[in-house]
C-alpha cells in the first residue's frame, strides 16, 4: 500500500530529503539525470540516520564513517559491503508515494 510522503515540488533534481512512511525512515532522492528513488534512511553499517548525509546529486555519503552509495541503484560504492534497501515509489498528480510493504532495511554483517 502506497503512502503519501510529500509533494514532488519539494524535491529538486539532484536533491534528497528524509521522509517517514509507515514508521520507516527513508531517503527520498532525485539523482541528476535519473528518476525519484527511495532507500532506507539509515546506514547499514552503524544504523545511523542519514539526515546529515552529504549528497552530490548521485552519491550519498554517510557522515559517520563515510560509506558511499549510488542513489540511482542503492549499490554500495565504498566499501562494497552492503546495498541500501529500495522502496517502490510512484508520483501521481505532483505527489510522491512510497510502498513499504515487504521492505526492511539491510545491514552489514557484524
Amino acid at each position: 500500500m502506497f503512502t503519501r510522503v510529500c509533494k514532488a515540488e519539494t524535491l529538486p533534481e539532484g536533491g534528497m530529503r528524509l521522509v517517514i512512511a509507515d514508521s520507516h525512515l527513508i531517503v527520498l532522492a532525485w539523482p541528476e539525470d535519473g528518476e525519484i528513488k527511495a532507500f532506507q534512511g539509515v546506514c547499514p553499517h552503524s544504523n545511523t540516520p542519514l539526515n546529515e548525509a552529504e549528497f552530490d546529486g548521485t552519491v550519498i555519503t554517510c557522515p559517520l564513517h563515510f560509506w558511499t552509495w549510488d542513489l540511482n541503484s542503492g549499490d554500495p560504492i565504498e566499501p562494497k559491503e552492503c546495498p541500501l534497501a529500495q522502496y517502490p515509489v510512484k508520483v501521481e498528480d505532483g505527489v510522491v508515494y512510497i510502498d513499504t510493504e515487504g521492505v526492511t532495511p539491510l545491514f552489514a554483517a557484524p
